[in-house]
C-alpha cells in the first residue's frame, strides 16, 4: 500500500474561507512557478534530474559545477553527474526517516556509487553498464529534517553524447533520484505537468517554499474525481496545519501566516490517481492594481551619484547623521525604491549593467582590460527612437568612448579625460547651459550626469564637515582624503589611527550632502526652464563604499550591503506615484527598460531587466522580488524580502537577515531553514539560467510567468 504524504496532523474539519466580501487578487501563480515545486511521491522527495527545477538542488559550486544540466540520454532528460556530484535537498521529517534513496541512472562501464550525508558514507553500490534503478541504504542518522547535503561519488566516468554531435565526460546520466519513502514501483517518474495543468499524484504532493502575502489566501481550480486535495502549511519547527481544499476556487484563508515564509504542500489522496490543477494561486488582500500610462515624459534626466551607500540617507537609516534636505523633499514627490541593488560592486561592472540592462555575465564588462562590446545597445542608443537629444556629462573615467560607452550620444564629455571640472557644481553648470541656453530649450532630451562627489578623493565640504566631525583634528586628512592617500592606506604604506578613520568617513558624508545640494541646483534649473513637471528624473548610484565596516575600506572586494545597496528615486508623477515607497527588490539594470517604457518605445531585445512602471503602480507588488549582485562572477548575492543569501565561488554560503542585521553578523542558516530554502530555490534557478533570463518574459526568480516553464520544458535542451 502506498504511504500517504500526509502524517497525522492538526486537520481542520472544513475549509476556512476568506471573510465574506473580502477582495483579493493573485500575486503568486503556483502553476507558472512549478519549476520551484518539490515533488513528493511514495512518501519521499522525488528529484527529476533532467527537469528545469533540478537547478534548485544543484550545489552552488562555480566555476566547475558537479552536474551538467539539460542533457538528454537515449531520449530521456537527464543531468550528467561528475565523479563527485553534490546536492542540497530539503527533507521533511517523514522523508528523512527512511534513511535510504534510489537512483535511476545509466553508466557506460562497470562502476559503483557511494553516498555521503552528514559525514556518514554508505557502502558502495555496484553499477553495471546501461540503465538501472539502484537502492542506496544510508547509515543511521545520515538524513534529517531540513536541509541535507548529499555527495555522490562514482568510481568511473565515461563519455556521453550530447545534442549536436558533441560529447561530454561524466560519471553517470541520472534521470531521477528519490530520497526516502517507499520503493519506486516502476522506472518512470510521475510528470509535474500535463497539458499545462499541474499534476498532484494521489498519495503524493507538491511542496513550495512561499511568502504568505498580506491578507493571504490560496485558491485552486482543477479536477480529480475520487480524490481530495489538502493544503499543508508548515511554520517554524514542525508546527503544521492541514486544510481541505475545494477545486472550484474557494479561497482558503492563510492570513494568520501573512508576512512569513512557509512550506506549503498541495497533497492529494484517494482513488483517482492524480489531481490536475488548471489554476493554483496565492492571493493578496485588496483589488487588483491597474497600470496607467496617461502621458510620456518630454525629457529624461539620470543623475548618478557615484560610490553612494543607501544607508547614509536617513530615509533608509534614520540614525544617519548625513543631511540631505533636497532628496528628503524630493522623495515626497517621487517614488522611492527601498531595496535597490547594483549588479556589480564597483564602477565598471555596475555601469555595464546600468547602460545595457543586462547582468554582468552577459555584458562581460568585467575584466580590467575588457571593453563593452559595440554590438550591445546602450542607454543613449536605446532612447534615440523617442527623438531625444542625448547628452552626457560624466566624471567617472571608465565611462568613456575608450571603454565602449560612446555610442548613441549627440554630445558626450568625460570630464576626467576632456576637462570641464569634476565637481557636481561643474556638471550642473554645463547642464544648465544646455537646458537654458542650448539645444535643450527647443528639443526633448536625455541628460545623463555622472557625478563623483562621493567617490574618492573625498573632500571636507563646509558647512557639513564641521557638523559631522566637530572634534579638533590635525592629521593628514584635514582637507580630505585624496586618491593617492587611499591607495597607500589600502597597501599599508600609510598608517592611520581610529581618529583618522573618523575624519575620512566624515569627509565622505560631507560629499553626500554636497551632492544633495548640487542635485537641488539641477532641480532649480529644470524649474526655471519650465520642465520640472514634464521631465522624468532618476537619482541612483553605481555602488557603495566600505569604511572598515568589515575591516576594509574601498569597493570591489565583497557583496556586503554597504557596497551593493544603493539609493534609487524615480520622479514623474503620471507614472510614478509621489511619496510611494516600493519595498520589493529591484535592480539598477531595470532602469533602461523603465526609461524606454516611459517613453513608449521598444526595449532592446537583449535587455534582461524589466520596467519599474508597473511595480511602482502596484502590479507585481505584495510578493518578494529579488535584488541580485555579482562580484566579478566569482560570488553572487540575492536579497529576497528581508533575507539575503551570499554564495561564494566554491559553493559556500552565508544566509542573513538583510533587514535587521545590515552588518550581516549572524548566519541564520540553521535558525531559519524555511526562509533559506525560499531564497535558495530562487537563487539556484537564477544562477543556472541567468544567461537566458529576461524578466519581462519570465518574471523574477522568485515568482515566474508562464513563459518560463514553457521555454525551459521544451526539448532538447542544450548542456550547461
Amino acid at each position: 500500500m502506498t504511504r500517504s504524504v500526509l502524517p497525522p496532523l492538526l486537520l481542520a474539519s472544513s475549509l476556512v474561507p476568506v471573510p465574506a466580501g473580502a477582495e483579493h487578487h493573485p500575486v503568486f501563480d503556483l502553476v507558472a512557478s512549478r519549476t520551484l515545486a518539490h515533488q513528493q511521491v511514495r512518501g519521499g522527495l522525488l528529484v527529476p534530474c533532467g527537469a528545469p527545477g533540478f537547478a534548485k538542488y544543484n550545489h552552488f559550486g562555480r566555476p566547475s559545477p558537479s552536474w551538467r544540466l539539460h542533457a538528454v540520454e537515449d531520449g530521456r532528460p537527464v543531468a550528467l553527474a561528475q565523479t563527485t556530484a553534490r546536492l542540497d535537498l530539503p527533507l521533511s521529517a517523514e522523508q528523512a526517516q527512511a534513511q535510504r534513496l534510489w537512483l535511476r541512472l545509466k553508466v557506460q562501464s562497470r562502476s559503483s556509487v557511494k553516498v555521503t550525508a552528514a559525514d556518514k558514507t554508505a557502502a558502495p553500490v555496484a553499477l553495471a553498464p546501461g540503465w538501472q534503478t539502484v537502492e542506496v541504504p544510508l547509515p543511521p542518522g545520515s538524513l534529517h529534517a531540513g536541509e541535507n547535503e548529499l555527495v555522490l561519488t562514482f568510481a568511473q566516468s565515461g563519455r556521453f553524447s550530447m545534442p549536436g554531435g558533441t560529447s561530454l565526460r561524466a560519471a553517470a546520466a541520472v534521470e531521477w533520484i528519490q530520497v526516502g519513502g517507499e520503493p519506486p514501483a516502476d522506472t518512470a517518474a510521475p510528470p509535474l505537468v500535463d497539458g499545462g495543468r499541474l499534476v498532484v499524484p494521489s498519495g503524493g504532493g507538491l511542496a513550495y517554499y512561499v511568502h504568505i502575502p498580506d491578507g493571504g489566501a490560496l485558491s485552486v481550480r482543477g479536477s480529480g474525481d475520487g480524490c481530495s486535495l489538502a493544503a499543508e502549511v508548515t511554520g517554524p519547527g514542525t508546527k503544521r496545519e492541514t486544510f481541505p481544499l475545494r477545486l472550484e476556487g474557494t479561497p482558503l484563508d492563510l492570513s494568520s501566516h501573512a508576512g512569513q515564509v512557509r512550506r506549503l504542500v498541495l497533497a492529494a489522496s484517494g482513488t483517482c490517481g492524480r489531481v490536475l490543477l488548471s489554476s493554483a494561486q496565492l492571493l493578496r488582500a485588496g483589488p487588483a492594481p491597474r497600470v496607467s500610462r496617461p502621458s510620456k515624459p518630454r525629457n529624461v534626466v539620470l543623475w548618478l551619484s557615484d560610490d553612494t551607500r543607501a544607508d547614509r540617507f536617513r530615509l533608509w537609516n534614520p540614525s544617519s547623521r548625513v543631511e540631505t534636505p533636497v532628496l528628503d523633499e524630493f522623495s515626497k514627490r517621487a517614488t522611492r525604491f527601498a531595496v535597490a541593488y547594483v549588479q556589480g560592486n564597483e564602477s565598471r561592472v555596475s555601469h555595464g549593467s546600468l547602460f545595457t540592462g543586462m547582468y554582468p555575465a552577459q555584458h562581460k564588462f568585467i575584466a580590467h582590460n575588457a571593453v563593452l562590446s559595440s554590438s550591445l545597445v546602450i542607454l543613449p542608443e536605446a532612447v534615440r527612437p523617442a527623438g531625444l537629444y542625448t547628452i552626457g556629462h560624466i566624471a567617472n573615467g571608465y565611462i568613456s568612448k575608450r571603454w565602449g560607452f560612446g555610442d548613441g550620444w549627440d554630445f558626450m564629455r568625460n570630464h576626467i579625460h576632456e576637462g570641464g571640472g569634476l565637481k557636481g557644481e561643474d556638471l550642473v553648470r554645463h547642464a544648465a547651459e544646455f537646458i537654458l541656453r542650448g539645444v535643450g530649450r527647443t528639443r526633448p532630451y536625455f541628460l545623463y550626469l555622472g557625478t563623483i562627489d562621493a567617490h574618492v578623493s573625498w573632500r571636507a565640504h563646509e558647512p557639513w564637515i564641521s557638523k559631522y566631525d566637530p572634534k579638533p583634528y590635525n592629521g593628514p586628512f584635514v582637507k580630505g582624503c585624496m586618491d593617492p592617500q587611499l591607495d597607500k592606506i589600502v597597501s599599508g604604506e600609510l598608517k592611520i589611527n581610529e581618529r583618522d578613520k573618523e575624519r575620512i568617513f566624515a569627509c565622505y558624508d560631507s560629499d553626500i550632502s554636497y551632492n544633495d545640494r548640487q542635485f537641488g541646483e539641477l532641480l532649480k534649473v529644470l524649474r526655471q526652464a519650465g520642465h520640472e513637471q514634464d521631465t522624468m528624473i532618476i537619482y541612483t548610484s553605481d555602488h557603495g563604499e566600505e569604511f572598515w565596516d568589515h575591516g576594509r575600506i574601498g569597493h570591489g572586494q565583497s557583496l556586503r550591503q554597504e557596497l551593493v545597496h544603493v539609493p534609487l528615486w524615480i520622479y514623474y508623477p503620471p507614472l510614478f506615484p509621489p511619496g510611494k515607497v516600493v519595498q520589493e527588490g529591484v535592480e539598477v539594470l531595470d532602469l533602461l527598460p523603465t526609461i524606454t517604457d516611459a517613453l513608449g518605445i521598444k526595449t532592446p531585445p537583449a535587455v534582461q531587466g524589466e520596467s519599474l512602471v508597473p511595480l511602482a503602480q502596484g502590479e507585481g507588488a505584495g510578493y518578494p522580488r529579488p535584488a541580485i549582485a555579482s562580484q566579478y562572477e566569482l560570488a553572487h548575492t540575492m536579497r529576497l524580502g528581508r533575507w539575503k543569501l551570499w554564495v561564494g565561488g566554491s559553493g559556500q554560503t552565508r544566509f542573513v537577515d538583510g533587514q535587521d542585521d545590515p552588518r550581516e553578523e549572524r548566519d541564520l542558516s540553521q535558525q531559519e531553514p524555511l526562509a533559506r530554502r525560499f531564497v535558495v530555490d530562487a537563487m539556484g534557478l537564477w544562477m543556472a539560467y541567468q544567461d537566458q533570463w529576461k524578466k519581462s518574459r519570465w518574471g523574477v526568480a522568485s515568482n515566474h510567468r508562464p513563459d518560463l516553464p514553457a521555454d525551459l520544458e521544451r526539448e532538447p535542451q542544450r548542456p550547461k
